[in-house]
């Protein structure tokens, strides 16, 4: 079993990956020895390979999900990336931390003092708590936001017209996705079943009804419309709500789940969304953004960041948006609002790997080490590690990738690829941040 100072998790390749390789790379200049691998599908694989001094989780809500760690790893120092932090009321309870585990034995990342004061409301240390803003929001600025993919290699790519306006809507109606299982594990773990409802049913009628403005928009106006469907929904289960909804798609409507949502906000003229985070993403771009809203954001999706951008209530104002002609929006407040919020602390990157390092090294104190008999069960605790090893490489090698994660898997040789490629951009920024 080979010692490495970090093993650094993530979950979802598009969401997450692109800082995962970024802070790799400053890790590396530094010395550090680093892994990453996606979570859960790439952990049997490589069950009793490593032996971290440091583990980064991608989210921590509660023990449930990492007990397999705890097996192996628990002597290890374990970081919250905690990848949602933008709440509504109707998730907020069931993202938030809660259990002795993470209460306790968790070193917390957060993007705002605002969830700091939440952790801090559920009784997690202060030491425990770093506050950096938000990683990818800091994707944006330079050097980094050179590593994404040009216009003119998506139109290639795409077949897609460049000459045209793009406009780029990375849809997120998640609550029409869902399923059954899935939601009664939300309300198993807090939420309210009248509230899931709601939200349900505002997904569906609002995404049934902004499909139709889509597809009128594209055989009107002299534009590309690009759908990027939530990277947590199977795009075949998607195409399957389009089919019911539309006959047919105009030719220069799309529906492309791939590349991620940075590369295709860089290079879209318009950005229009639902209640999804994008749009604040695509105010830091300086991107024109708007939220759609064929009928009103029930109060428990709104939050207050929603009110800092136009809204799009109706198939006109949504054809005015498209048109080339029609006057962009020139509205910097939600672009205001998370630059102060979100990005006041510095390059959070830079400050990450910091983080990292200084946790790996001692120089930062850790939380307590977990004691591994009360978080495992007595048959977890008497097998030896030798055998449980044997057991989850055998079920590695047998279990196929989980459906829902497919898209998330990146080949060892291209994650070293993208590494490398993010090490040649920030070649000139090494060394000039701590």
């Amino acid at each position: 079993m080979r010692e490495v100072d970090i093993v650094y998790l993530y979950e979802h390749a598009a969401r997450e990956l692109d800082v995962a390789c970024a802070v790799t790379a400053i890790l590396r200049q530094r010395g550090f020895t680093t892994e990453i691998l996606q979570w859960p599908t790439s952990f049997f694989p490589t069950v009793g390979r490593f032996r971290p001094k440091l583990v980064v989780l991608p989210f921590c809500y509660t023990k449930k999900s990492f007990w397999r760690l705890l097996q192996y790893w628990s002597n290890a120092i374990f970081f919250n990336m905690t990848w949602e932090q933008l709440f509504y009321s109707g998730n907020r309870l069931a993202k938030t931390p809660r259990d002795d585990f993470a209460l306790k034995h968790v070193v917390h990342h957060s993007w705002s003092e605002a969830y700091a004061e939440l952790l801090r409301a559920q009784g997690i240390a202060e030491e425990s708590i770093f506050v950096n803003g938000h990683p990818a929001y800091a994707l944006y600025n330079a050097p980094y936001r050179s590593y994404f993919l040009p216009r003119e290699t998506l139109a290639q790519r795409y077949s897609l017209d460049s000459a045209r306006k793009w406009v780029f809507f990375p849809e997120n109606y998640n609550w029409a996705f869902y399923t059954a299982a899935t939601i009664e594990q939300f309300i198993k773990g807090g939420q309210s079943a009248d509230d899931i409802e709601v939200m349900r049913r505002f997904c569906e009628s609002s995404l049934t009804e902004v499909l139709r403005w889509c597809c009128d928009a594209a055989q009107h106006e002299e534009i590309e419309l690009i759908i990027r469907p939530r990277p947590a929904t199977h795009i075949d289960e998607f195409k399957t709500v389009v089919d019911k909804v539309l006959k047919d798609l105009p030719p220069h409507l799309h529906i492309i789940q791939d590349e991620s949502v940075r590369d295709w906000i860089m290079a879209a003229d318009t950005v229009v969304s639902s209640h999804s985070t994008s749009l604040i993403e695509a105010a830091l771009a300086e991107k024109p953004a708007y939220i759609l809203e064929p009928s009103p954001i029930p109060a428990v999706l709104h939050v207050e960041w929603h009110d800092l951008l136009p809204h799009l209530a109706t198939s006109d104002d949504f054809h005015q948006v498209c048109s080339a002609a029609g006057m962009e929006s020139n509205d910097l407040r939600l672009a205001e609002w998370a630059r102060q919020t979100l990005l006041s602390y510095g390059d959070p990157i830079v400050n990450l790997a910091g983080i990292l390092g200084r946790l790996v090294t001692g120089k930062i104190a850790r939380p307590p080490v977990i004691i591994r008999k009360k978080h495992l069960s007595l048959a977890k605790q008497i097998i030896p590690e030798w055998l449980w090893v044997k057991y989850h490489q055998a079920v590695g090698r047998r279990t196929q990738i989980l459906e829902g994660y497919r898209k998330d898997i990146v080949l060892p040789e291209e994650l070293e690829a993208r590494i490398q490629r993010w090490q040649l951009i920030m070649s000139d920024y090494f060394g000039q941040k701590n």
